[in-house]
């Protein structure tokens, strides 16, 4: 019986040891698969034949039975794990906010040649000329022009900044799309884990596949993770369950009069309560909606631009008017307006989108106001050479205060400057967490990465196993060859 035995212990270690390549060669194949753990098949020796009691009077201690598969052991640290999830939230959300303010400062362009800096100091500068110059025709229609540009620009500026944020809305709804989809699948995959759990096998490749989605997850927004006894996971994202078990939530998305998504749950409407990630750094990057509460609990970095720049736009218009109006032309008239004025501005007026220099000026430079005094008298020319009113719109430059504190030109450093300064910290915030994540993913593949040396050397060792093990079922077969078929036969 023992040799009979003994076939079965071959037999058994030959197929623990097929199954142990299995494992390294699956490890092989998937060196390179993002997301894929380590596996390991874990050893261990059969239940014994022989249990020794008192009163056995028949061998000593147990006869082994062989080897099998325990597990197929997924090495795989939770608690790094957790640590990139929650350094990963961080690092979306920078990269979010960077990926805006890097955007507003193409757009800003400055300092340079063709930024709105050097488009005012033009326009400040035919102004000035005008003053030297004020019956010359060449040097006004300078100045139709000059404010014809600044009017561009400003225009320009906002019309950018304006897609920027629609842009930045439309990201909006891509990342809400997407948080829905992995929801559905770590569902899905609890679904598919579950089963397989509860049959008593180890289903390491879902839960790799799972893990992967939670870890980009966790890069969208901020999310909790906690797993249950059967290895399905549950997702709690701003307070509610997202994944629950084999059921998910739905993020939806309203829409106010401009078109601005507000982020809520599809099934009871409320606003979802986002509070880190790529989605956070993106809401906070475009600004509350109209269905969003007052104050805004977001940073408004593409509204607060686009407020500053139509404070800017305001400023030079009703000042550069209020001068102007206060002139002659040298066709005697007065009460003009050198930029368009609407007759009634509400707070949310566009002022920067709107600035044009006022249609009559721009078709005839002789309706300038560059005099302060009138410029015929009784049919005759008089005061030609009188510049003071364009001197003093010039003077703006340097007399005109932002907010009763600044120049329009150190107003429009200042905001340039605000734009700099967070860019700056959103690149060294960027930078640091891609530094901690790396150190940290580092760690995790130390431990859940495939080592092709060490899977070489078990490829080895498990190769040896085996040819001992066939090696063995030989031995034992030709002893049974002896006692079957030679035994008895001394004599005949």
């Amino acid at each position: 019986m023992s040799n009979f035995l003994s076939l079965e212990i071959g037999k058994r270690s030959i197929m623990t040891h097929q199954t142990a390549l299995s494992v390294t060669g699956h490890n092989v194949a998937n060196a390179n698969t993002a997301g894929y753990t380590r596996q390991v098949a874990n050893l261990v020796t059969t239940r014994p034949y022989y249990t020794p009691t008192l009163t056995a009077n028949s061998g000593v201690g147990q006869l082994g039975t062989g080897v099998e598969v325990a597990t197929l052991e997924r090495i795989r640290d939770s608690f790094l794990d957790g640590q990139i999830r929650n350094e990963n939230k961080t690092l979306g959300y920078w990269e979010a906010i960077y990926d805006t303010l890097a955007k507003i400062e193409v757009i800003l362009n400055e300092p340079s040649e063709n930024g709105l800096r050097t488009v005012m100091d033009q326009f400040w500068e035919s102004w000035q000329d005008l003053s030297a110059h004020p019956e010359n025709e060449s040097v006004r229609a300078v100045v139709v022009q000059r404010g014809a540009a600044l009017a561009d620009a400003f225009n320009h500026i906002h019309k950018q900044l304006t897609e920027l944020r629609e842009d930045v809305n439309a990201f909006v709804q891509v990342k809400v799309n997407e948080i829905n989809s992995i929801a559905q699948q770590l569902a899905d995959l609890n679904q598919q884990i579950l089963s397989i759990t509860i049959a008593g096998k180890q289903p390491n490749d879902l839960l790799d596949k799972r893990d992967l989605l939670l870890d980009e997850l966790s890069k969208i927004v901020s999310v909790t993770v906690n797993y249950d006894q059967y290895g399905m996971v549950s997702v709690q994202m701003g307070g509610r369950p997202l994944v629950q078990g084999n059921d998910h939530a739905l993020l939806d998305l309203k829409a106010d009069t401009k078109g601005m998504f507000q982020v809520i749950w599809a099934d009871t409407k409320a606003v979802a309560r986002i509070d880190d990630g790529e989605l956070r750094g993106l809401l906070d990057a475009r600004g509350a909606t109209e269905l969003d509460a007052s104050p805004s609990i977001y940073k408004e970095i593409i509204p607060n631009m686009i407020d500053k720049l139509n404070e800017l736009a305001k400023a030079i218009v009703l000042e550069t008017n209020s001068v102007h109006r206060n002139g002659y032309s040298l066709t005697n008239e007065t009460n003009l307006n050198f930029f368009n004025e609407p007759t009634s501005a509400s707070d949310g007026y566009q002022w920067a989108a709107m600035i044009q220099v006022d249609n009559a000026i721009y078709n005839d430079p002789k309706k300038i106001a560059a005099a302060s005094e009138e410029t015929w008298k009784d049919g005759v020319e008089s005061n030609f050479g009188d510049g003071s009113n364009a001197l003093k719109i010039a003077q703006l430059k340097h007399t005109l205060i932002m907010g009763g504190t600044t120049t329009t030109d150190d107003f429009w450093r200042s905001i340039c400057a605000q734009v700099g300064v967070m860019a700056q910290e959103s690149v060294r915030m960027v930078h640091n967490q891609e530094i901690l994540l790396n150190e940290l993913e580092n760690k995790r593949q130390s431990v859940s990465g495939v080592s092709l040396d060490e899977e070489m050397t078990n490829m080895i060792k498990f190769q040896h196993a085996y040819n001992a093990a066939s090696r063995y079922i030989t031995a034992i077969d030709e002893a049974i060859e002896v006692i079957i078929n030679r035994m008895g036969l001394v004599g005949r």
